[in-house]
């Protein structure tokens, strides 16, 4: 069997997620965030929770190869990150990075045992998605300032995170073409470019209508096919929708977490509150498995607790 560098074996690791499997550049980059080393000086923090850097301390050598590492590494790398007070989500996306790392390795023969196979990813507490309720969605709605083609666009931003669930990014790579208004239907490319076609309300179609009337007023020559653009004319990004949800979603809610996700987190639990099936909403959300779109039922149920104990005549009866 070929022996390898380490380093060598996650450069074919981060090339095999990104061009194979069609990873976002966000996730090949937290790949690589956990795996290597960065180089930066800035990062130095960032730079002692890395594996590599991990290997190298801890092997005693410059450039580990992958024979070198065993059961004993990794279970030493978990531990030096409880011991620097990283928290358990932390701890256990870096260990399915090394998981996956030598899943791969494994299946293309570079080792002959999986060194992480055996070793248990630590429990995580069940978080609840964070989300506002239809009267604070409702006044989001109502915060941009229509008059505006700007307003115009900002309102369509948070209408089409709400009618269909998609993702920042998601939202942030539609194109004119991928809407079709007769149908009430966009052609979202999620995660590992898996394409799927989400519906859209009402709501949103007019939201849509008001905007494509006047994107004509932002466009440059460089926004191409964008359905959305910023207000100096280019396609808008992620990072121009987190700050436009934001913007408006902190004059509605005190909630900390004010993000594009909280939106998402609305639309699921408003369709299964509505009685939307879990597969049904898991299909429009891109979901790859069901136990992704679950969690919500964990929010509608406490939810109906709350209405039960509120409107049943015997909720509070102690007797028999």
């Amino acid at each position: 069997m070929e022996t390898i560098a380490y380093h060598e074996a996650v450069r074919r690791f981060l090339t095999y997620v990104e061009i194979e499997r069609g990873y976002s550049p966000r996730t090949v980059e937290a790949y690589r965030g956990d795996l290597l080393a960065s180089e930066s000086a800035v990062e130095g923090a960032r730079r002692a929770r890395s594996f590599d850097r991990f290997l190298v301390e801890s092997l005693g050598v410059d450039a580990p190869t992958l024979s070198q590492v065993t059961q004993r590494e990794v279970r030493g790398f978990i531990a030096s990150l409880h011991r620097a007070g990283m928290s358990r989500r932390t701890i256990a996306r870096k260990l399915a990075a090394v998981k996956s790392l030598f899943r791969f390795c494994t299946a293309r023969g570079l080792v002959e045992v999986n060194p992480s196979r055996l070793v248990q990813t630590p429990k995580l507490e069940k978080r609840l998605p964070t989300m506002l309720t239809v009267a604070e969605t409702t006044s989001l709605m109502e915060q941009p300032d229509q008059s505006t083609a700007g307003g115009c666009r900002d309102l369509l931003v948070l209408e089409m995170l709400y009618s269909t669930g998609i993702r920042r990014a998601e939202l942030a790579g539609l194109r004119r073409s991928d809407v079709d208004m007769r149908g009430s239907t966009v052609r979202v490319l999620g995660k590992g470019n898996k394409e799927r076609i989400v519906p859209f309300g009402r709501s949103a179609a007019t939201a849509l209508e008001r905007w494509l009337a006047r994107r004509g007023e932002l466009a440059a020559a460089g926004a191409g096919d964008a359905l959305l653009v910023s207000d100096r004319g280019r396609p808008l990004d992620g990072a121009a929708i987190y700050r436009i949800v934001r913007r408006y979603m902190s004059s509605v809610t005190d909630q900390k977490k004010r993000s594009p996700h909280v939106l998402r987190h609305s639309f699921a639990t408003h369709m299964l509150d509505s009685g939307a099936g879990l597969r049904e909403v898991g299909e429009m959300l891109g979901h790859a498995s069901l136990a992704s779109t679950q969690v919500y039922t964990h929010v509608t149920i406490e939810r109906l607790k709350e209405v039960y104990e509120r409107a049943h005549p015997r909720a509070d009866d102690d007797e028999p």
